[in-house]
């Protein structure tokens, strides 16, 4: 792939990212009912674009498996979106969420593949910090799939407790091995504070909003992380 190729699928996978991570926010607002007007529209606007970005990436570069995999998630978001409707069952929801995460990380992990040379922007480059990288991010991916599936289906079930743990010892794996990146430390806490503070306070959808904003960036930064040592 030449430079140019190389600059123009950097350039398609980051605002596919950044859509997504707005599309994210946006329906976890709608969801929370926060009563932030204009949510619907951004959520709508942002997924249609979204949509353009991967058939631009399909267009460049439809042989790689990264785009094959941002094809086949956009398509069953889509599908998803249009069965669920407005007030999709929770099911449906989590689905939602949970595949928007993942096409989040997948467009993070182009980013971070595309880079010329491989550096950690985000986790510090140590060997130790290069072999947990792939476990830590199906750790990260597992807790946030769990989590979608806890705020929208069972949020009181005999998961949680899992979740919680789950949750320290990711927070503490991720400060281990970024202790001297400030951004990225800044979310493996923010993330889980965020989260224990939906939980148990009363006027929580804020922190709610922050948790989901943090976990989908700790999860994006984590894949970018991990794009840069491939």
């Amino acid at each position: 792939m030449s430079e140019r190729d190389r600059r123009s699928v950097a350039l398609a996978a980051g605002l596919g990212l950044a859509l997504m991570l707005a599309v994210i926010v946006a329906a976890a607002g709608i969801r929370l009912e926060t009563g932030i007007p204009g949510l619907r529209i951004v959520h709508r606007v942002t997924a249609s674009l979204e949509v353009l970005v991967v058939l631009w990436l399909g267009w460049m570069a439809w042989r790689r498996r990264a785009v094959q995999l941002a094809i086949a998630l956009t398509a069953l978001l889509s599908v998803v979106g249009i069965v669920g409707g407005q007030s999709p069952p929770r099911e449906i929801a989590a689905i939602n969420l949970a595949g928007g995460l993942a096409l989040a990380a997948v467009f993070a992990w182009m980013l971070g593949k595309s880079g010329s040379e491989p550096d950690f922007r985000c986790i510090s480059a140590t060997a130790m910090g290069n072999r947990a990288l792939t476990p830590i991010f199906l750790l990260l991916a597992v807790q946030l799939g769990l989590g979608a599936w806890l705020s929208i289906v069972e949020r009181y079930s005999v998961a949680l407790p899992i979740h919680g743990l789950l949750a320290v010892a990711l927070t503490a794996a991720l400060i281990w091995i970024a202790r001297a990146r400030a951004v990225f430390l800044a979310l493996a806490l923010a993330a889980p504070i965020a989260g224990f503070t939906a939980l148990h306070f009363e006027y929580s959808a804020a922190a709610a909003l922050a948790h989901v904003a943090a976990a989908a960036l700790l999860l994006a930064s984590t894949a970018h992380a991990l794009g840069r040592a491939a």
